[in-house]
C-alpha cells in the first residue's frame, strides 16, 4: 500500500506544478527580481527507536526569520511530524524590517524511498496553519488573520563518486516545492509560491552541509510576483539521546 501512496503523491505534485505553471503563464503579470541569501540550521535528536525531536532555524535577510520545533514518529520509510513555529516577517514590500509576527502550528508526513545504491527520493506533504499579525498604516496591530497552506515537496538525491567505506560522502540534489493557500479568505492567491533548487552537499558522520541555488517564485499581489534568486547554505545535524546524555548519532545519512 505504501508504494502506491508514494506514487500517487508523485503524480499529485507533478500535476499541481504543471497546472500552476499553466495558470501563471496565462495571466498578465509583473515580476520583480531579487537576489537573496538563505541560511538554515536543522537538528534532529533521536529519543528512542520510534521518536525524535525536530528543531530548525532559517534566516533570509529582508525575507523571514523562522524558529520551528516538532515531535516526529518514525516508521520504516515514513515519518510523521507535528509542531509549532514562530516567524518574523517584513512589515511590507516597502519596509522589509522583520517585525511582523506569525504563529504557525504545522504537521507533515514524509516518505523516504531508496531507489538504488546512488539515488534516493524524498516526498513530503506539509500543512501550515498561519496566524499572521495585521499591519495598518505601516504599524503593527494586535489583530491576526488566519489562512491554511499545503506544501508539496519532492527531491531526488544522488551520491557522487565511490562512497563505500568513506567517511565523507558528496552528493547532488534537485528539488521542487509547490505551496498552495486555501480557506474562506483566499481569493486571488491560491498559488502562494514555488521553490525549485539545485544543490551540492557533503555528508560526514552526523553532519550534513548543503549549498546551492534556489529560485523562489512568490505571488505578492493579484498580478504581481517576486522572483527571488537565492544562494542557500543549510546545515543538518543529527543527535541521539542515550542514558540522559546527548550523543552524536553515527548511523543513516540524513536526506532533506
Amino acid at each position: 500500500m505504501l508504494p502506491r501512496i508514494k506514487f500517487s503523491t508523485s503524480i499529485a505534485v507533478c500535476l499541481l506544478a504543471l497546472s500552476g505553471a499553466v495558470t501563471l503563464c496565462a495571466q498578465p503579470r509583473e515580476v520583480t527580481d531579487n537576489n537573496q541569501v538563505w541560511f538554515g540550521y536543522m537538528t534532529s535528536t533521536r529519543i528512542n527507536a520510534n521518536y525524535s525531536i525536530w528543531n530548525d532555524f532559517h534566516y533570509v535577510p529582508e525575507g523571514f526569520l523562522v524558529l520551528r520545533t516538532g515531535l516526529t514518529r518514525h516508521y520504516k520509510h515514513t515519518a510523521i511530524t507535528a509542531g509549532y513555529g514562530h516567524l518574523w516577517l517584513p512589515l511590507s514590500q516597502a519596509n522589509p524590517v522583520l517585525k511582523r509576527n506569525e504563529q504557525r502550528p504545522w504537521a507533515q508526513v514524509q516518505f523516504n524511498l531508496p531507489i538504488s545504491e546512488r539515488y534516493s527520493l524524498l516526498q513530503r506533504v506539509r500543512y501550515d496553519g498561519r496566524f499572521r499579525q495585521h499591519v495598518k498604516d505601516g504599524e503593527l496591530t494586535n489583530d491576526y488573520s488566519f489562512t491554511n497552506r499545503l506544501r508539496f515537496f519532492m527531491s531526488v538525491k544522488r551520491t557522487l563518486g565511490y562512497t563505500e567505506g568513506k567517511k565523507t560522502i558528496p552528493y547532488v540534489t534537485i528539488s521542487d516545492e509547490v505551496l498552495l493557500n486555501f480557506g474562506k479568505d483566499i481569493t486571488w492567491n491560491t498559488f502562494d509560491q514555488n521553490r525549485i533548487s539545485l544543490m551540492l552537499g557533503i555528508q560526514r558522520g552526523n553532519i550534513q552541509v548543503q549549498s546551492g541555488y534556489m529560485n523562489r517564485f512568490v505571488q505578492t499581489g493579484s498580478a504581481h510576483f517576486n522572483q527571488n534568486h537565492m544562494f542557500v547554505v543549510w546545515v543538518f545535524h543529527k543527535f541521539k539521546l542515550e542514558t540522559g546524555k546527548a550523543r552524536v548519532q553515527r548511523q543513516e545519512i540524513m536526506h532533506n
